[in-house]
């Protein structure tokens, strides 16, 4: 049984300062990346119980509808992630990589500040096969699951979807080459696939439309 830490609603002085900063980062991002602007799809609080318009990514073999979450962990990072959230739970388990016994990859629990995906027409959204990188995809905007600073780099992650084992999972993507196949949650498990994923899109019968790439601060 893997540890798991639960996100207490209660923000350090550390992590406000933190946000302070996110809030700033998220303004710029917002004003550089101009090319694909959500049209369809919304976020919704979590409040304990799913919006009717919430975007259905999946059911599982026991009925079990699956849905897609944006999440805050309150750790060092403080970066806002996609997630998967399954029917009947009120938290998101998440690890920032891979069971590879490093002490930082323990996972954590999230029960606040949880926001569920919307949208006004399914059909909008797709999910589009890729084979190995996320900026394979070409002509198609990629449904952004939140933002992340690091080394002076604004990196979005962007929603895919992989399978472990015969069974789906939701997580998140990155343009990036360096952070290659898409990372999910298996219960308490972390892992990636590298190969054969999906990834959230929109507007790809559009001409010219290109997913925003990193964007590096001056």
């Amino acid at each position: 049984m893997n540890k798991v830490d639960v996100i207490s609603l209660r923000i350090p002085s550390a992590f406000r300062m933190k946000g302070v900063i996110f809030v700033s980062v998220l303004i710029i991002a917002t004003v550089l990346a101009q090319k694909c602007k959500p049209k369809y799809h919304f976020w919704r609080p979590y409040n304990g119980t799913i919006p009717n318009d919430a975007f259905l990514a999946g059911v599982d073999e026991d009925g079990r509808r699956n849905y897609v979450a944006k999440i805050i962990p309150l750790d060092e990072y403080l970066w806002t992630i996609p997630a998967q959230f399954k029917e009947g739970c009120d938290h998101v388990d998440l690890s920032w990589c891979c069971n590879d016994g490093r002490p930082d990859r323990k996972v954590m629990r999230v029960d606040r500040f949880i926001e569920i995906l919307c949208v006004d027409n399914p059909e909008n959204l797709q999910w589009v096969k890729v084979d190995r990188y996320a900026d394979e995809i070409e002509n198609c905007c990629l449904v952004e699951g939140g933002i992340a600073l690091f080394s002076n780099h604004i990196y979005v992650p962007y929603i895919g979807k992989g399978v472990v084992d015969g069974v789906n999972f939701i997580g998140r993507a990155y343009m990036e080459r360096a952070w290659e196949g898409v990372h999910v949650m298996d219960g308490g498990n972390s892992t990636k696939v590298y190969r054969n994923f999906e990834m959230l899109s929109y507007d790809c019968k559009e001409n010219g439309v290109i997913p925003p790439a990193k964007l590096q601060l001056k």
